[in-house]
């Protein structure tokens, strides 16, 4: 009986770098900023339970949807970015999953 080799086009995982980053530290009288599109209804979802509890801890919640990063929408979407990033003390981009 010939045997037959099966090649895995699956590509090896990144490196992900594990440091979280710095503490927030308490919320209160901090600017919590959350990126978010309408792509990911569900994260949209998460949001709804999250933003109550973040505003309820003494953070101010400043939402920003982003837009298309490419074609005459791009130029846009990346200067408020940065706009956004200024704005706020933390980030809350995705889920991170």
């Amino acid at each position: 009986m010939a045997r037959i080799r099966i090649l895995d086009p699956v590509a090896a995982p990144p490196q992900v770098d594990p440091d979280p980053g710095p503490p927030a530290g308490t919320l209160a009288g901090k600017v919590v900023g959350v990126r978010f599109d309408h792509a990911w209804h569900s994260y949209e979802w998460v949001l709804q339970e999250w933003i109550p509890l973040l505003e309820a801890a003494g953070a101010t919640v400043r939402p920003w949807v982003a837009g298309n990063r490419i074609g005459e929408g791009g130029d846009q979407t990346f200067a408020e970015l940065a706009e956004f990033a200024a704005e706020v003390d933390i980030g809350i981009v995705g889920l991170g999953n």
